[in-house]
Parts: structure tokens; C-alpha cells; sequence
């Protein structure tokens, strides 16, 4: 039993003092992301950004645009929106979806052309498009790892003010967008708090292995500590024994 406690109390150090750099991690890094996320596109980024539409543009009614069609059955929801600064309605019915422009009439275009991704990452940026740096990107990076399956073939747009919006030439919408500021925060908070580095990260079931097995080591560290002091707990004397 004297050998057992041993060897307990020696596996239940090493495994605290190899965690407890994750766990020191973890708290300044989760105290980080009470305030900055990691970077993404979500709905209020595209309502703030999204250009103003001109009222006056519009020629035609839903049912006058959707009647081009000659489409049947009627669709089950319609959404005004603009496209290319243009004013479009999208058409819903299902999970299938058309837009026709509102002043014509007309189908947008199929091809998203790289000047259509470059006015969209200079609109969404605020930046002019011809100090833009244009890379393509062919491989998963630290800011499109959750996105890249389904956003690729993309385009990453850089400015010198340390903007970085990312197109996706399917649908020509911004997908990602960083600043200096976030992407700082991102390597102080989320990075580190998820494990999300990115060539571990790029690896779905490998991360999600290191995660799971890491907590679940942590969790064995912590019984065994709640064990050996349980054990060693004597109400008669302050330890059961002095020497182990």
C-alpha cells in the first residue's frame, strides 16, 4: 500500500506540474476572450457595412421582377438587397434561391470576376482598392480554418492599416475580415484558450483527440488528488504520515 501511495502521489505531481502551464494559459486567455473573440464575419458585421441602398434605383415591384421569371410555384419569401451596389431581391422558395436585380430585371451574373471581389473587400474595408495586396489563398491559414471547406477558392485582400479581408470567389461575399487589433487578441485569447493553432488546428480529428485527451488527463490528475488526500487525511493528526 506504502509503494501504491508512492506511486500515486509522483503521477499526480508530474501530470499537476505539466498541466498547470495549460491551466496558467487558459486563465489569462480566457479572461481575454470576456472582451475579444476570435475574428469572424457574423450577421451585425454585414448589416453595419452594408451599403446604403438607393431607393430611387428601383424600377420594379417583387411581383413585376419575379413574373421575368415565369417561374411557378411563387416563391416563399423575397428579401431586398443590393448587389455589386446594385438593388437586388432574392427570391427564396426552400433552400432554392435567385436574385434578379430590381431595376431590370435581369439574372446577376453567374461569374464572380476578381473585380467584383476586389470592390466588395474595398467597400467592406473602407480602404481604395488599388493599394489593396491580392493573394490567393490555396491553403487553410489561422483565420479561415473553420471557413475554408466551404469558402474556397477564396481571395485574401491586405491594406496597409493592417486590414485583412478574405472573398470567397464563389459568391463574391466577405467570408473573414481581421484587423492588426484582432488578430493580436485572437493569439493572446482564442488561440491559445481553444488550442487552435493552425497546423493542429487543420487537422479536425487530431485537435479534437488532443483536446478530449487533454481534459481527460486533467480530470485524472484532479481525482487522483482528491484520492491521496483523502487518503492521507487523519482527523487525529495533521497527516496520517509524515514521510512517504
Amino acid at each position: 500500500m506504502r509503494l501504491l501511495k508512492r506511486a500515486l502521489i509522483v503521477v499526480h505531481r508530474w501530470l499537476g506540474v505539466a498541466l498547470s502551464v495549460l491551466f496558467l494559459l487558459w486563465f489569462p486567455s480566457g479572461i481575454v476572450m470576456m472582451y475579444w473573440q476570435f475574428p469572424e464575419v457574423a450577421a451585425r458585421d454585414r448589416v453595419e457595412r452594408a451599403p446604403s441602398l438607393d431607393a430611387a434605383a428601383i424600377r420594379l415591384t417583387p411581383a413585376e421582377a419575379f413574373a421575368k421569371l415565369d417561374a411557378d410555384p411563387p416563391p416563399t419569401g423575397v428579401r431586398l438587397d443590393t448587389f455589386d451596389g446594385r438593388p437586388v431581391y432574392e427570391f427564396r422558395n426552400g433552400r432554392d434561391q435567385i436574385m434578379l436585380f430590381a431595376d431590370t430585371g435581369e439574372v446577376p451574373p453567374e461569374e464572380v470576376t476578381p473585380d467584383l471581389m476586389l470592390r466588395e473587400a474595398s467597400r467592406w474595408s473602407g480602404q481604395p482598392a488599388a493599394t489593396a495586396r491580392v493573394e490567393e489563398v490555396t491553403a487553410v491559414d489561422q483565420w479561415t480554418i473553420s471557413i475554408f471547406r466551404n469558402a474556397s477558392p477564396m481571395t485574401k485582400y491586405s491594406w496597409p492599416d493592417g486590414q485583412q479581408v478574405y472573398v470567397s470567389a464563389n459568391t463574391g461575399d466577405v467570408v473573414q475580415a481581421t484587423t492588426t487589433a484582432s488578430r493580436v487578441w485572437a493569439y493572446l485569447g482564442a488561440i491559445p484558450h481553444w488550442l487552435y493553432f493552425t497546423p493542429l488546428r487543420q487537422n479536425g480529428l487530431t485537435w479534437s483527440r488532443v483536446v478530449i485527451w487533454s481534459s481527460g488527463i486533467g480530470t485524472v490528475a484532479a481525482i487522483l488528488g482528491m484520492v491521496i488526500g483523502v487518503w492521507m487525511y487523519s482527523p487525529s493528526r495533521r497527516y496520517r504520515f509524515k514521510t512517504l
